[in-house]
């Protein structure tokens, strides 16, 4: 068995389409989002939420309060005394000032241009509803101060049977994006190894080719060639990604997340593999572009619906039996068992089980498809029924070659 032709024939798609303008449009595309995401995010990151506040009369007396509560509500606060109502006022026309806070200080007469910020207005309720209690308090005899004190020492002592993973978010994060990613390059490469097929096919450039190679060899060189520019194109996206997430101190390197990484790669190819061959079987049995959607669509609609349901599963409970099945299912095993290695809810029995069926099932797949693949793609004129090409050997018909 001659594995020459086949690396041949990779190696020519590997290149014709990593050339193609398609490829080097959309990944250049992909690449300026994911930097003008970059930009924004660390717009946001440098634009603390501040806000400047004037106190004036006997509402002096909120400015320690407004400084305690402003934190907690993630306002950077500075407060700044008035000499008068007039002064303050002008001063926020003149946007030198976010608010004026006059009057009572437990009920007081605040002065906006228009309306206040959300977390300002928070702040100032909050350092309010202080001052008030704190009146009431002491009109009782109560020490605020102590009460304050006896409060924070109360509560209840939480004891988890786990110890909470502060990295369970972007794990999480980092399954989904590779889950994404597979899926991403199922509907774009899959799709693109049926239109190759097809376009062989209508040309008969591919009867010139077989007269070389044998069906099988040009099925495996196209899944290989394919899966490469879609791995390129992952590892470039995804590092790229990666760079925007680690700068927006999202993520935080670590062993668990070269792991991850490692898992989602391997997990990619074994799904590129398995998914790339359908579509190319499903490719052969047609023979103009035309007709390519109306093969693709069952396969696309398959993937689509596991997708959908599979990802709001891991979303909601990633331990759950019905997510659990699902990722130990071949066909979707690429696309959840990575999320679920990341979040550390799969045993490795799980995972090696996972693996073993999801081989199987490829090599079943890769018979199945060689199979359909070499008694159909020689096949031109009317669409070849599955039957015919599930058959020992695709009858002849008028209109074939």
């Amino acid at each position: 068995m001659s594995l020459r032709p086949v690396l041949l024939i990779a190696r020519r798609e590997f290149a014709s389409r990593v050339r193609g303008k398609a490829f080097v449009v959309g990944t250049l595309v992909v690449l300026v989002l994911l930097g003008a995401y970059a930009a924004v995010l660390a717009t946001l990151a440098s634009d603390d939420d501040t806000a400047r506040v004037g106190v004036t009369g006997p509402a002096v007396a909120l400015t320690g309060p407004l400084e305690r509560a402003a934190p907690a509500q993630g306002l950077t606060l500075t407060v700044v005394p008035e000499p008068d109502v007039a002064a303050g006022e002008a001063a926020v026309r003149a946007g030198d000032l976010d608010a004026l806070v006059g009057g009572d200080a437990a009920r007081p007469r605040v002065f906006v241009e228009s309306e206040p910020d959300a977390a300002l207005e928070r702040t100032i309720v909050a350092a309010t509803t202080a001052v008030a209690r704190d009146a009431y308090l002491a009109g009782r005899g109560v020490d605020p101060a102590a009460l304050d004190a006896a409060v924070a020492e109360s509560g209840p002592v939480v004891v988890a049977a786990e110890a909470p993973d502060p990295q369970a978010g972007q794990r999480l994060g980092l399954g989904l994006a590779g889950a994404f990613l597979l899926f991403f390059s199922i509907q774009s490469y899959g799709a693109m190894v049926a239109q190759g097929v097809v376009e062989e096919k209508a040309s008969r450039v591919v009867e010139i080719v077989l007269s070389s190679v044998r069906p099988w060899q040009l099925l495996l060189g196209k899944v290989l060639g394919l899966g490469a520019v879609g791995l390129l194109q992952l590892v470039v996206l995804g590092g790229a990604g990666l760079a925007v997430a680690g700068a927006a101190g999202v993520l935080v390197a670590d062993v668990g997340l070269v792991s991850t990484l490692v898992s989602v790669l391997v997990w990619y190819l074994l799904g590129f593999a398995l998914y790339a061959t359908v579509f190319a079987a499903a490719g052969s049995l047609v023979s103009r572009q035309e007709d390519t959607q109306s093969v693709l669509s069952p396969v696309t609609i398959f993937v689509l619906l596991g997708f959908v349901v599979g990802f709001n599963l891991l979303t909601y409970d990633a331990r759950g039996t019905a997510i659990t099945v699902l990722s130990l299912l071949p066909p979707f095993s690429p696309l959840f068992m990575p999320a679920r290695i990341a979040l550390g809810v799969a045993p490795v029995g799980q995972v090696v089980l996972a693996f073993v069926l999801t081989i199987a099932f490829t090599a079943g797949v890769l018979a199945l498809g060689g199979r359909i693949y070499a008694n159909s793609v020689l096949r031109t004129g009317a669409r070849v029924s599955l039957r015919e090409a599930l058959g020992r050997r695709a009858p002849e018909r008028a209109g074939d070659r």
